[in-house]
């Protein structure tokens, strides 16, 4: 058999893996026929009926989700094999049940026209669940945009899935370059910092979870956990507010990381990687079971990294951890235990240098891209971070299920850098400042899930019910001084005297989030409609100063809320539509001391989702409008010089397409288009300034596109060989709020050359050669400017 190798996260990769023993034989078709017992189902929407059925014959049903949609069986009661039992439940429904040959059992309408939107198996081994793994480019179901096991087709809402194969047969080495192929998704702050990783969608921040639970993100942005992608299965993107569902949260939306999870099927998985900037790097993924049983499961999973970096003195060290615990005593009881340990050390590439030498040519020329103006015996970023917690699920009977997430994150971080302040006249001479920050973050969230799957007659519901707890901590420390004598940009001179630091800023800061929530997927016929609802209670404490302390306490409570409908018709079209809201909670006060209320979304979204029945395929066009209110704006009274007011609003109207198919298991593909139209449209002015009022929101493209192409062949002399080639291009965007500093357009190309070594040789089987290039002509570029003197290379 043939298997995926790791994640390739470097030019050159070999993964080298051990396969899977061989299945049992299974029983024949007519075996399975006479196979009867006793089934006692109450009536209940028709997909809960066909899982009750399945789970308890141990026989997987493949179907398509559209199909059930709406769809309610009545109650099945009696000694019955399978099939007398799904026909049974099919009675009236429009459906007919077809056993194949080899004694699956199939699902489709009376006019004999299979509709199988990419498989579905229930309760099998391979049926694609929200919540772990998916073969291949293409993801139909998710948990992220409801917290239930949902088909997308069905969610109101634009999500992205990035899957693990998309991410290895990319060769993306961050979550940064996993995501760079989806619409509307761009680096808040360029592409080439090794340190974190910051996106905006739709123009404003995404903030990010791990496994549903939100990680730290402090008020100076300082302590955040940076995710090793080796040890996830997908990464999504729910496009837009998703405070309903999580809490305190951006308009732009969340990206939801999944970690891999421990398999009852053995998994051996060893990889080697070499490439540019003398990159080594291991990987060992390991899984299978603990009992002969079958009810505990581990998995292992570990990356060593160690390379230089595109600048000169650049380096960047990684070591990864990540144990994982299943017990599963029966179908209906789930307990998995995720950790993870993570030490960092870098001096990144994400080098800082003024405008004039590298967005623009100046009277000296454009520096080179690897030029560095910090102190390589000073400069450095230091992190270690890590992760423990559970996921419970129990389902209580046919109609009742509860689920509970647990997760604790700790993060550390030391980081020396320094940058330029003053450059001079002749463009030659840069002022700097050694700095020096220290950040530490802890987060602790529970999340507790009731969910009810039932009917009120021709009416479906899947109600969930949930309270979640968020106990935050964050801590920063900073000094800096400037450095005696300036450095040459053009033929520095390294190894200045650090001067004595000066503590600038001394920062605690305690905060703590209930939420209450409730959602209910109504589900008539072809119709679905979401309604979803939440409270929040919110409580801050800061204490800030460096001689004496000050302290400040806020408290806020905010209701947010989500309705969405859509069709789905029989050839897979689904059009949709929904209105959404957020909030997100500020730091700080006016002039006259009063806090700051927190910032406000909403969303409208209409669109169109499409997945073909009998295909590996799924299509979403969307287009919304994207509302912030209560932004901090300058305050422009003159004489409250570095405070602000709460009198800003920005608004971002866009489209997106995303179209992803995997056509016989031989061409992969991926297209997406991103159309966004910012504008900041309340502001005041600065004192002594111009207002901001009309121009565009920093990093937001008005035009993206890109494209993907992975074919593999499957006879033939080169049999096992295949190649992949992309293109993606951004126009211009503003890197600053003035409007003054514009990157213009880039279009970049990425390729692929890959050999599956089994398909030479049956001892080599599980073994695959890989190797990745990205921006493959080599183009120069700046991929973002903080102001005039802090512009960095793509």
């Amino acid at each position: 058999m043939s298997h995926r190798p790791a994640f390739p996260l470097a030019p050159l990769c070999l993964a080298l893996l051990f396969g899977l023993p061989a299945a049992a034989q299974a029983a024949s078709p007519a075996d399975l026929s006479l196979t009867v017992q006793d089934f006692d189902l109450p009536a209940a929407p028709l997909a809960r009926t066909l899982d009750s059925i399945a789970r308890q014959s141990g026989r997987p049903i493949v179907y398509s989700p559209a199909l059930t949609s709406g769809l309610e069986a009545p109650a099945i009661r009696g000694r019955m094999s399978a099939e007398q039992a799904l026909r049974e439940a099919l009675r009236g429904s429009g459906l007919a049940l077809r056993v194949t040959g080899d004694g699956t059992l199939t699902l489709e309408a009376l006019s004999g026209e299979a509709m199988t939107l990419g498989e579905v198996h229930i309760s099998g081994t391979t049926r694609e669940s929200a919540f772990g793994p998916v073969d291949g480019y293409v993801a139909t179901r998710s948990a992220s945009g409801s917290k239930t096991d949902s088909a997308l087709i069905e969610i109101p809402q634009t999500i992205n899935v990035v899957t693990r194969d998309q991410v290895q047969a990319q060769g993306a080495q961050n979550i940064v370059e996993a995501v760079r192929y989806t619409p509307g998704v761009v680096a808040s702050f360029g592409d080439s910092d090794s340190r974190n990783d910051v996106l905006q969608s739709r123009g404003y921040y995404l903030r990010y979870n791990l496994n549903g639970s939100r990680l730290p993100y402090g008020a100076y942005s300082a302590a955040m956990l940076r995710i090793e992608p080796y040890g996830l299965e997908r990464i999504e993107t729910i496009k837009g507010p998703a405070s309903v569902l999580y809490g305190q949260s951006t308009p732009g939306g969340l990206a939801n990381l999944v970690s891999k999870q421990p398999t009852f099927e053995p998994l051996r998985e060893v990889q080697l990687q070499t490439g540019s900037n003398d990159r080594a790097q291991g990987g060992l993924d390991l899984s299978g079971p603990l009992d002969e049983g079958g009810t505990l499961a581990y998995r292992l999973t570990g990356l060593i990294r160690d390379t230089g970096g595109d600048v000169d003195y650049g380096y960047d060290k990684r070591t990864f951890v990540a144990p994982a615990l299943t017990w599963q005593p029966n179908e209906d009881t789930r307990l998995t235990f995720l950790s993870h340990y993570q030490e960092d050390d870098t001096l990144s590439d994400y080098v800082p240098l003024p405008a004039g030498a590298s967005l623009h040519s100046g009277p000296n020329g454009r520096l080179p891209r690897d030029r560095y103006l910090g102190e390589p015996r000073f400069d450095g970023y230091e992190r270690i971070q890590s992760s423990l917690g559970y996921l419970f699920e129990h389902r209580i009977d046919d109609v009742w299920s509860l689920r509970q997430t647990l997760q604790s994150n700790h993060v550390e971080v030391d980081t020396f850098a320094s940058p330029g302040y003053l450059l001079s006249a002749d463009g030659r001479q840069l002022s700097r400042v050694a700095t020096h920050g220290e950040g530490e973050a802890r987060s602790l969230t529970v999340d507790t899930t009731v969910q009810a799957d039932f009917a009120t007659g021709r009416v479906g519901h899947t109600v969930l019910i949930g309270l979640d707890y968020l106990d935050l901590t964050d801590a920063y420390r900073f000094a800096s001084a400037p450095y005696s004598t300036p450095l040459d940009v053009y033929a520095p001179r390294y190894g200045q005297a650090v001067p004595t630091l000066i503590p600038r800023i001394d920062y605690d800061q305690h905060r703590e989030q209930t939420g209450l929530y409730l959602q209910d997927q109504i589900r008539l016929e072809r119709w679905v409609l979401t309604l979803g609802a939440r409270q929040d209670w919110v409580s801050t404490r800061t204490e800030t100063g460096l001689a004496a302390r000050t302290q400040a306490s806020q408290r806020e409570d905010k209701p947010t809320g989500r309705i969405g409908l859509a069709y789905l018709f029989d050839n897979g079209l689904a059009p949709y539509a929904s209105y959404s809201t957020s909030f997100e909670p500020l730091d700080g006060t006016d002039f006259s001391g009063q806090p700051f209320k927190p910032m406000t979304g909403e969303q409208y979204e209409v669109g169109l989702k499409y997945q073909p029945p009998g295909g590996e395929s799924f299509v979403t066009l969307s287009a919304f409008q994207l509302t912030q209110e209560n932004v901090t704006t300058p305050d422009p009274d003159p004489s409250h010089v570095g405070f602000s007011v709460q009198t800003g609003e920005s608004r971002v109207r866009g489209l997106e397409l995303e179209a992803k198919a995997s056509l016989q298991r031989r061409l992969d593909l991926l297209a997406s288009y991103a159309y966004m139209d910012s504008e900041v449209t309340r502001a005041n002015a600065a004192a002594g300034g111009s207002s901001l009022e009309g121009n565009e929101i920093p990093q937001v493209p008005a035009h993206q596109a890109s494209l993907w192409l992975d074919y593999r062949l499957d006879e033939g002399p080169l049999r096992g060989a295949g190649a992949g080639f992309g293109a993606r291009y951004m126009s211009k965007v503003y890197g600053d709020a003035a409007n003054t500093l514009e990157m213009p357009g880039r279009t970049l190309f990425d390729a692929t050359l890959h050999y599956d070594l089994g398909q030479a040789a049956s001892e080599l089987d599980g073994a695959e050669l890989r190797l990745s290039a990205n921006n493959l002509l080599d183009k120069r570029y700046v991929g973002f400017c903080q102001n005039a003197l802090q512009c960095y290379y793509g």
